[in-house]
């Protein structure tokens, strides 16, 4: 993939309204630094960057093999007659690459070192949408926490209004217990909110490889509710070439390692012919008045191995078919992570408007009930059933909420859109896959 394919897919995202910077759309900058100290500090990212160290320094070592190793070498001793004796040189060895094996395993290498910078910027992409959503999982658990603590404050004034018309005989004991329990159950809701945002909170901590009250710190600086993003560009989404995939990391990173596999079986397909070694010898030696040269090939011919080498091969081989197979599921994952996601989405838009207008019935229904009962014209299980009913569609709505965020989240993580990588990241890659990293610069 070139990266005019992907600022095709860029230009398709924009001309469908869908903004590159995801996370803007949340307006939340507290979301926009938690992504930032992330990317930055994240302990499993810093472990794959030193995975892409040390396969860069086996890809070293596999070029060096093309190249002669060349020592020095010195040997003194003491004759029998009492004489000494030393000698002084350099040593040459240079294993002529006729058959490709030498080349293949550095191009299998070189392979390896592509496919774990791919595997990098899928982590990345994977870590933001893993910040966003426990992000958002905490403001959920608050929200539903205020709610819960509203309504509850809801029931006990229409409690107090319950049990001051049973004082002048209006209403029942029966009346204010149903009105208790319901409270109760209100409130049975909060211990398991407060659970979602401590979870939240912690995994927070371990992405960002912070401490508790920095990432509280950081929380406090947004607002309670994050802004939904709403786009309708969910036709225009699904319209994309299931060949755009191909740039996501997690495919391309598949490809290389079948490149791998591919240098690797072409490496065990060499070792069946001759390997031929130069060597070239010189130094000085007592008693010789000048230098000494000597030059000297070798000749290694596998003869009987008893299947050794076919084996190799023969499981090579095998590992290149698997490596075409995880190829083509990678893509075809791809495609069904992208469209389900931009389904959901475009799903998740009509559930929560439903929501809303059922939230504001809901609500002038709880108010009407309430006036009525206080004049007498309907009966507290009205007014219970009208105080359930909001309490329930507002769950949801917060619920729908959050889940449309997690979807608009997830559009992008399918599609492969991130941030490009820093300068400071770039210098650990190799040019063409820095060139070609995903999306917009860096929050």
């Amino acid at each position: 993939m070139t990266l005019q394919d992907q600022m095709v897919r860029d230009e398709r995202l924009v001309l469908a309204g869908m903004p590159l910077r995801w996370w803007e759309s949340f307006d939340d900058p507290a979301l926009t630094k938690l992504l930032d100290i992330a990317l930055r500090a994240n302990l499993d990212l810093a472990i794959a960057a030193e995975r892409i160290r040390e396969l860069r320094a086996e890809r070293q070592l596999a070029a060096a093999s093309l190249l002669p190793n060349t020592t020095l070498s010195g040997a003194a001793g003491r004759e029998f007659g009492g004489s000494d004796s030393y000698r002084y040189g350099m040593d040459l060895a240079w294993e002529l690459d006729v058959f490709g094996r030498l080349r293949s395993t550095r191009n299998a290498a070189d392979a390896e070192v592509q496919a774990s910078s791919f595997d990098y910027q899928s982590l990345r992409l994977s870590l933001m949408a893993e910040v966003a959503t426990a992000y958002l999982q905490l403001r959920l658990g608050q929200q539903q926490v205020q709610l819960a603590e509203r309504t509850s404050a809801a029931l006990k004034r229409t409690t107090e209004l319950i049990d001051a018309r049973r004082k002048r005989g209006l209403a029942t004991r029966l009346d204010i217990e149903r009105m208790i329990a319901q409270d109760r159950i209100t409130q049975a809701e909060i211990p398991a909110a407060s659970q979602r945002v401590t979870v939240a909170r912690h995994a927070l901590t371990y992405l960002l490889a912070n401490d508790l009250e920095a990432v509280d710190d950081i929380i406090a600086e947004g607002p309670q509710q994050p802004k939904s993003p709403h786009n309708d560009a969910v036709a225009d989404l699904l319209k994309l070439p299931v060949e755009l995939l191909r740039l996501r990391p997690d495919v391309r990173a598949a490809g290389e390692r079948m490149q791998a596999a591919g240098d690797h079986l072409a490496a065990a397909r060499a070792s069946r012919f001759p390997q031929f070694t130069l060597g070239l010898l010189g130094g000085f030696e007592r008693g010789v008045d000048g230098p000494t040269w000597s030059i000297s090939t070798q000749l290694l011919q596998p003869l009987f191995d008893f299947g050794r080498i076919r084996s190799r091969i023969e499981g090579a081989d095998a590992r290149l078919a698997q490596s075409r197979l995880a190829y083509d599921a990678a893509l075809l994952q791809a495609a069904r992570d992208s469209q389900t996601a931009i389904h959901a989405y475009g799903q998740g838009l009509i559930r929560l408007q439903h929501l809303d207008q059922a939230t504001a019935a809901a609500e002038r229904a709880a108010r009407l009930a309430r006036r009525q009962y206080e004049a007498g014209t309907v009966s507290m299980l009205e007014v219970l059933d009208a105080e359930r009913s909001l309490f329930d569609i507002q769950r949801s709505q917060a619920l729908a909420t959050s889940e449309l965020g997690q979807h608009w989240i997830d559009i992008y993580h399918t599609l492969g859109v991130g941030p490009e990588l820093r300068p400071e990241e770039e210098n650990d890659f190799p040019s063409d896959v820095a060139t070609v990293s995903a999306g917009p610069a860096a929050p």
